[in-house]
């Protein structure tokens, strides 16, 4: 066969197969339908959800955080401490009363004090917020990141989820041209079975042909049948990705095989990739972490301001009225090595990504490359093929003509009758190929849009 340029294969391949705006419809209709309604892209979603929430709480940090507590407290026993007050100034009060000629100043007891606080209660209002900390700054950094990884990995998902739900779709299309295909090739073999019934009865011909027919019937019934349950199959898979019931019925683009948009895009990097987004993401997360963790030596500073009552008794009073405020400062000089190892540990984990930086981007430009060159073969097979079916249908026209005339053999129309079948099938499943390249093209070049 004499080579044909790419271009001109797919100029071809334009020109016979115009895309289909209804069947566009239909699918893009289902794919919609798949995004919102799928479990697992749902699960994505819930992580997207948390992510937000995360940032949220991580702003919180910076307004001022407010409590109230409240403690009453019963003792006895414990540790006491004497006071000899009675000791240091009963002899000076005495000696006052006699030159005084007045008792004024009375006797006192020595006091012994209890260290536990008995019938006492603190109840307070804590509020404090931050007035340096680096920690929570570049947590915040790295909460705002995560979300663009979830949504990078969400929408990585989604252009995989889209790519499924064609592919699906053209497999369930391919197994119902296969039942039509099959259907087709009962009615031309209950054709033959008739053709052959009459000449037996015209002497034209023997009961050996009669049976021969009823075979053929017989081995396409069977491949009839298989051919729907691949259909019911197909159809039920597809149902599963757009999370619908599975036997729900599909509807069938007639024309979407017939009709095929199987334009080559032109030639782009990989770096709209989602999965080269979410590393990126991931790589800012890194960086980030490698700042927070070298700022464990600088200082945080808080301030606080505390108002209640605290008493003994449980009263609220002016007596018991207390109110208090300041400054906090926290400035850790030493763990160890403890924060040097952390140091380095976020430091490999950032160079770890950007290796897996490098692998996924390679391995991305070979997704592209190789969907690229299967497209290219599909192409070609498709062109071929088509002209091998037509050519298998003008020889079975043909050759049942001249059956029906005596002037050919019965084994020549059931090999004729079977050339055209598995021409057909070959040639939907050459169209499936390229549908399905083309769905592996456009995932690989990003081209859809989510």
């Amino acid at each position: 066969m004499k080579w044909v340029p790419i271009p001109v294969l797919l100029c071809i391949a334009m020109v016979l197969l115009a895309p289909s705006a209804a069947g566009q419809q239909i699918l893009e209709s289902y794919i919609r339908l798949g995004l919102d309604s799928n479990l697992a892209l749902q699960q994505k979603n819930f992580n997207l959800q948390k992510a937000r929430l995360d940032l949220k709480r991580a702003e919180a940090l910076f307004y001022p955080q407010a409590s109230f507590a409240s403690q009453y407290t019963l003792a006895s026993g414990g540790r006491t401490q004497d006071i000899p007050i009675g000791d240091l100034l009963n002899d000076v009060y005495s000696t006052l009363n006699q030159l005084t000629g007045s008792s004024k100043f009375p006797q006192v007891s020595n006091q012994n004090i209890q260290f536990l606080p008995n019938d006492f209660h603190d109840t307070r209002l804590e509020m404090s917020v931050p007035l340096w900390n680096r920690q929570i700054r570049y947590n915040r950094e790295i909460k705002e990141e995560l979300i663009n990884s979830e949504q990078a990995d969400a929408d990585a998902y989604k252009r995989e989820l889209v790519k499924a739900i064609k592919e699906a779709y053209y497999k369930f299309l391919q197994a119902q041209k296969a039942v039509e295909i099959y259907t087709n090739a009962q009615a031309l073999v209950n054709e033959t079975l008739r053709v052959s019934e009459k000449l037996v009865e015209n002497g034209k011909a023997t009961r050996e042909a009669v049976l021969r027919a009823k075979a053929q019937v017989s081995q396409v019934q069977t491949s009839l049948t298989e051919a729907i349950n691949n259909r019911q199959n197909a159809a039920a898979y597809f149902n599963f990705l757009i999370n619908r019931p599975l036997n729900q019925s599909v509807e069938i683009d007639s024309v979407i095989f017939d009709q095929l948009d199987i334009s080559l895009p032109p030639k782009q990097d990989v770096s709209g990739r989602e999965e080269l987004q979410r590393i990126r993401s991931l790589q800012k997360v890194a960086a980030t972490n490698v700042k927070m963790t070298r700022s464990f030596w600088m200082p945080v500073v808080n301030g606080f301001y505390q108002v209640g009552f605290q008493g003994f008794g449980f009263k609220f009073n002016n007596d018991q009225f207390y109110q208090l405020g300041g400054l906090q400062l926290q400035w850790p000089l030493s763990r160890g090595n403890d924060n040097k190892h952390k140091i380095r540990q976020a430091e490999i984990e950032a160079e770890a990504l950007a290796k897996k930086y490098t692998e996924v981007e390679q391995h991305l430009n070979l997704q592209v490359q190789t969907a690229y060159n299967n497209y290219r073969s599909a192409v070609q097979s498709l062109q071929s093929l088509h002209e091998e079916m037509q050519s298998a249908a003008e020889t079975y026209r043909l050759t049942e003509r001249r059956f029906r005339e005596g002037q050919a053999l019965q084994i020549e129309l059931v090999d004729a009758r079977t050339q055209l079948t598995n021409a057909q099938l070959k040639y939907s499943l050459a169209q499936l190929a390229a549908l399905t390249r083309s769905a592996e093209l456009e995932y690989a070049t990003a081209s859809f849009k989510l």
